[in-house]
């Protein structure tokens, strides 16, 4: 008897079963603990749902994520399997995980920028936050096509203050910070590496609070 064919649906169902249940299983007892204690939400898949405070910039494109899982279910997006699990393991704060999927998704896409940017913040957190080599070329490949990239131009500070160079490293974030305004998520982040730039050049809190809201 002949079986019937299997639609892309179907595939797409069988793909997210098979790889939630031999990634997801071995892992999460070990890394529940661990995820808990160095969680910090990736830029890359952050929706910014204020207006920026400048008009050359537009927020990010978010990568998709945990909540659209549901469209590897649906199948015009059947295609797009990779980017979305690897975009979920990103959220999830498994960004070594994620990387082999935004890898097969740029494979498909290569000229995808938000898969690099995201390939990137990837690299760094699962590297602690330090920008390798291949990060920084990640970032860099984006900027070359969009010089006001958020997320880009914030690990380049990083990258510039792991290298010794916490001035120009400042001024890209204060910059930042002025333009993503109000938004929760980046204050956070650019509060967690501001401080530290500013003590090597010597700026005090204070300084730098006033630095941050001049002309915004």
């Amino acid at each position: 008897m002949r079986k019937a064919p299997v639609n892309q649906t179907q595939k797409s169902r069988g793909w997210l079963k098979l790889y939630l249940g031999s990634s997801f299983a071995g892992a999460a007892v070990g890394m529940a603990v661990a995820v808990w204690f160095t969680y910090q939400s990736p830029l890359a898949t952050h929706h910014v749902t204020i207006p920026l405070n400048s008009a050359a910039t537009n927020p990010p494109v978010p990568l998709e994520g945990v909540f659209d899982l549901p469209k590897l279910l649906a199948a015009e997006h059947a295609s797009q399997p990779w980017a979305i699990m690897g975009g979920a393991l990103l959220q999830l704060s498994l960004p070594r995980l994620s990387i082999p999927l935004l890898e097969r998704a740029i494979e498909r896409d290569p000229e995808n920028s938000l898969l690099h940017v995201a390939l990137g913040e990837a690299l760094a957190l699962a590297d602690g936050g330090v920008i390798s080599d291949r990060a920084k070329a990640e970032f860099e490949r984006v900027l070359k096509g969009d010089p006001n990239d958020l997320i880009a131009r914030f690990y380049m500070g990083k990258w510039l203050l792991q290298n010794g160079k916490a001035k120009p490293a400042l001024v890209k974030w204060v910059g930042l910070m002025r333009t993503v305004g109000n938004d929760q998520t980046w204050n956070d982040r650019l509060w967690t590496v501001m401080p530290r730039a500013a003590e090597e050049v010597g700026i005090s809190q204070l300084t730098l609070q006033a630095l941050c809201t001049s002309g915004m």
